[in-house]
């Protein structure tokens, strides 16, 4: 089991995936947990790690099977450095001045 762990944690960058708990009993229990440097995603990440996390998935995923499609980040404001992938990413920022949508596009 730790194998399999470690051959998938190998192909992403920042994620790393538990997928397997001890019990208390000796028994194993199958679980999925997403960590990045040992913090779990689903308690204790902020908004710029988890994004810096989904971005890695979405590029392993997309590099494993392939494909690419364009990402919408949502919130993008909590990220100061956005992980560069292959894929087009439209960024969604809250601007207190603009009070129309504004669309700017990066060469």
């Amino acid at each position: 089991m730790s194998l399999l762990e470690e051959h998938i944690n190998t192909r992403f960058a920042l994620a790393r995936f538990k997928l397997f708990s001890p019990l208390v009993n000796g028994g194993i229990e199958e679980c999925c947990e997403t960590l990045v440097a040992g913090v779990p995603y689903s308690t204790a990440l902020n908004n710029g790690a988890r994004i810096a996390v989904g971005l890695d998935i979405i590029a392993t995923l997309s590099a494993h099977y392939g494909v690419t499609a364009p990402v919408f980040l949502d919130n993008a404001e909590a990220i100061t450095d956005i992980p560069a992938i292959d894929a087009q990413i439209i960024a969604l920022y809250v601007s207190e001045p603009d009070k129309h949508l504004r669309v700017e596009r990066k060469a």
